[in-house]
């Protein structure tokens, strides 16, 4: 009997003591959980958690059944289904990488930026600059420099006095005065292609200066991050 009584009152110490330790809140650490595991870095190291816990449960019944270890015979079909959960987890872990790479490489999307462009004038016969908006072609020439990825065409072109030969060649000397002044303020060579197209279309020895000019356009590239992985 008395040992009954001691292990009456050793029960009923247990739950006095059960019942009196208070509950942990624990809200505050699921919110530090769910911020690490926040955006596209977060989520994607989360996928990646979830495909190696897949890949090990495959791994596990693979062993087992290469050395006839198996007592289920739904084990293979388990194996499968984790090995196919694994790759899907996989898949959107690339997927949240690659939107974290967009947004860390946002600066290389230049689809809502404007393109640059300015003109240079001659006089008749001349491929030294007159009349030129040198603030203009600074700022694309800084705006090369800048942006590496970026590429500018020079087109330049003369009137019709003169023979079309000379007016070939001179268009080609004007194109290239304004590609020295683009590298000269900051522009890489290798950004720079040269349209030299001659005379303008129109009527013979004729002096007309918007046909004495060369024009700067820039072109953005097509950028995508991740160009074989669909994000749907």
């Amino acid at each position: 009997m008395r040992k009954q009584n001691i292990f009456l009152l050793v029960v009923i110490a247990f739950f006095l003591i059960a019942c009196a330790t208070p509950k942990i809140n624990t809200e505050d650490l699921k919110t530090g959980i769910d911020a690490a595991r926040s955006g596209h870095y977060g989520q994607a190291m989360l996928h990646q958690e979830l495909s190696e816990k897949d890949l090990g449960t495959a791994n596990r019944i693979l062993s087992h059944l290469e050395k006839g270890h198996y007592w289920n015979i739904d084990e293979k079909q388990i194996a499968l289904d984790a090995a196919k959960s694994a790759a899907q987890h996989r898949l959107e872990s690339e997927k949240e990488m690659c939107r974290w790479l967009t947004s860390v490489h946002g600066q290389n999307h230049h689809k809502k930026e404007a393109m640059h462009g300015t003109a240079v004038f001659f006089k008749t016969g001349s491929a030294i600059p007159f009349e030129a908006k040198d603030e203009s072609i600074r700022r694309v020439g800084r705006w090369l420099q800048a942006h590496p990825d970026v590429s500018a065409t020079v087109t330049a072109s003369t009137d019709t006095v003169g023979n079309s030969t000379y007016n070939q060649e001179l268009s080609e000397r004007r194109a290239d005065a304004v590609i020295k002044h683009l590298i000269a303020n900051g522009a890489r060579p290798n950004q720079l292609t040269i349209k030299a197209i001659g005379e303008v279309t129109g009527t013979e020895n004729t002096a007309n200066q918007e046909n004495r000019v060369a024009t700067i356009i820039t072109s953005h590239p097509d950028y995508f991050d991740c160009p074989t992985l669909t994000l749907k």
